[in-house]
């Protein structure tokens, strides 16, 4: 790409020469114009580039520049700072370890992610205290550094500190402790993430920082059983935030082709307890997205090549299965409307109500008679009727009536609304 500042477009260049010029100039001037041009022009740079020319900048650096390196510290982008942290690592000392350690205490904001990307990479226990503190900080790629390093030094007590505020009650608080802790790199961590994520509101985000942390899959065998079922419902909750909360690369990141691969084992085992719905429901809204994904180049127009390519291999992996084992899947998904989880049953309405099978509506009109069911039940049963335009063998006055909620009420009479044009 052609970027306005000559050297910062040389290093992103197919001329090796120019490139390794170009890495010269920043490290060693140092080309702050060029420095700043690379980093604000970062995310519309393929990957693979910018990995080459972070590799070119960080063997650069020397024993001899690095005073030059630290001047570049005052303006920084997510990923460059490996790169130069990786380089500065390579002379790791104390010197350079309390000078970065200072950098940690009295820098800027910028320079402090530096300073703890560097302590990613370079074993120094003094520095705990300061990236303790450094975790609490506003700027989420300093938090994420800090945490790393921490991580790496095995600190018990910010472990500890995050692990417990897991259990607060500010929603916000929780998510920065299941950031820390997936950055942390401490797997033990993952059951108290998914109690944490079990009564969220922003539930999509801690199931993503649970797949971060570990293979969800990994869970899905566990010999205890809440515990399987909480797995189930962060995977639930990571296909409902794709891509809406996460961006679409995080099918790579998060191993989406090997927990289906695990979920269609499971699903095709004789003994399924009481999970076989819950296996069928989550296939069944994958089957749906990736299938949408594939066919909207909306949605895959701008992705990178490893990202298209996984996808491919996720759509075929769920399209491999025959129509006898979708259609015992949406069976099984029927039978969730009898679950008595309310989470569970909303997971299956809301994918029925997506599918807009009329094999559904006479189970879906079944359920809207369950006496004493939940109002929000009521509510999604309703609105999913209404969304196939089949609410006109329902009794609508008495299941409103049913309903005490003013905004459920709302919810459920413009749906209703909206079925009534359907129907004309």
């Amino acid at each position: 790409m052609k970027l306005e500042n000559q050297v910062a477009g040389d290093l992103l260049g197919k001329n090796r020469q120019k490139s390794l010029e170009a890495a010269k100039t920043i490290i060693n001037t140092p080309d702050i114009d060029a420095w700043k041009c690379l980093l604000e022009n970062s995310d519309y740079i393929f990957s693979y580039i910018k990995d080459k020319a972070g590799k070119l900048l960080a063997n650069e650096i020397n024993s001899e520049n690095v005073e030059k390196v630290i001047k570049l510290f005052k303006f920084h982008k997510d990923y460059w700072d490996e790169y130069i942290a990786e380089g500065l690592s390579k002379y790791s000392g104390i010197e350079l370890n309390e000078k970065m350690l200072e950098i940690l205490k009295t820098g800027f904001i910028e320079e402090k992610t530096y300073a703890a990307r560097y302590f990613c990479l370079v074993n120094y226990p003094e520095a705990a205290l300061e990236l303790f503190n450094a975790s609490k900080s506003y700027y989420q790629p300093l938090k994420s550094n800090s945490a790393e390093a921490l991580g790496m030094l095995k600190n018990e007590e910010s472990y500890n500190y995050y692990i417990n505020q897991l259990k607060s009650e500010d929603e916000w608080e929780r998510i920065e402790a299941a950031q820390f802790l997936a950055k942390y790199g401490n797997k033990d961590a993952a059951i108290s993430i998914l109690e944490a994520m079990e009564n969220s509101g922003m539930a999509e985000l801690i199931a993503g920082e649970i797949a971060t942390l570990t293979d969800i899959c990994e869970l899905f065998s566990s010999e205890d059983e809440k515990t399987r079922e909480l797995a189930l419902e962060a995977m639930d909750n990571i296909l409902s935030g794709v891509p809406e909360v996460w961006p679409l690369g995080v099918i790579l990141d998060f191993n989406i082709f090997d927990s289906l691969q695990c979920l269609i084992a499971l699903a095709k085992e004789r003994r399924q307890g009481n999970l076989a719905g819950r296996y069928a429901q989550i296939l069944l809204k994958a089957n749906q997205k990736f299938t949408m994904f594939i066919s909207n180049s909306q949605y895959t127009y701008d992705e990178e090549n490893d990202i298209l390519a996984e996808l491919d291999e996720i759509y075929h992996l769920l399209n491999y299965e025959d129509r006898a084992f979708w259609d015992s899947q949406f069976q099984k998904l029927l039978k969730e409307l009898e679950t008595d989880s309310k989470k569970r049953k909303l997971a299956a309405i809301s994918v029925l109500g997506e599918m807009e099978s009329e094999e559904s509506v006479p189970c879906l009109i079944k359920a809207t008679l369950k006496q004493g069911e939940d109002e929000v039940v009521i509510t999604e049963l309703i609105s999913a009727l209404a969304k196939m335009g089949q609410t006109r063998e329902i009794d609508q006055e008495l299941l409103v009536s049913r309903i005490k909620d003013p905004n459920l009420i709302a919810v459920v009479k413009n749906a209703l609304s909206k079925s009534a044009n359907i129907n004309i």
